[in-house]
């Protein structure tokens, strides 16, 4: 248990920390490559997603590492600045990854197959029907949702380009031929990743 405990703070961590760094700066490119961010960032949080799974044979701690990074970034409301809704939007967001991977992946599971592209592209494109229509609700009562408030152009590009994008990518990593460690970290480690991610945080 203990073991499991600090394999899922340490990748939920690190998953955080790279939301709140490479995210950040991806966002400040994404006016020169619209959808950048979404491109890149699901792919890196699925690598997360699966080093945990990877470590711990637990579908259960995919959706608890996108627990955690999500309550990372819900720190955010500590430290103000930002409307409550553009906190609780991304953080909601990195749940509903964890879901769409899960499930998945219990399905492939249950298959006993290995994870194809297929699988990759339907991880990206399950979370991405979610969120879109979470943001088709919020506005109904015209709270921020501009991924179907600026035309269907976005929405498309969002739920099928993207979802591509990410299975190109995902695959890729499967494929490698690395050897995956599968030690799990010190509890130091994974509580000092933790809080580093909530200082790093607060700073972007």
């Amino acid at each position: 248990m203990k073991r499991a405990i600090t394999t899922i703070l340490f990748w939920g961590a690190c998953w955080g920390i790279t939301e709140s760094t490479l995210g950040y700066v991806l966002h400040l490119f994404s006016m020169a490559i619209p959808g950048l961010p979404g491109m890149l960032m699901f792919p890196i949080a699925f690598i997360f997603m699966h080093r945990v799974y990877d470590q711990t044979q637990d579908l259960l701690s995919v959706i608890q590492i996108a627990l955690v990074a999500s309550s990372i970034k819900l720190t955010d409301l500590m430290f103000g600045g930002l409307p409550t809704i553009y906190v609780v939007n991304p953080a909601l967001s990195l749940l509903i990854e964890g879901l769409a991977v899960a499930m998945i992946l219990a399905y492939v599971t249950h298959k006993q197959t290995f994870i194809r592209f297929h699988h990759c592209f339907f991880m990206g494109w399950i979370w991405r029907v979610v969120l879109l229509g979470y943001m088709l609700i919020l506005s109904r009562f015209d709270l921020p949702a501009g991924l179907v408030t600026n035309g269907w152009t976005i929405a498309l590009r969002f739920l099928f380009l993207e979802s591509i994008i990410n299975a190109i990518l995902m695959k890729g990593y499967l494929v490698l031929p690395v050897k995956l460690e599968r030690k799990a970290p010190s509890t130091a480690l994974a509580w000092g990743m933790l809080l580093a991610a909530i200082l790093l945080q607060g700073m972007f």
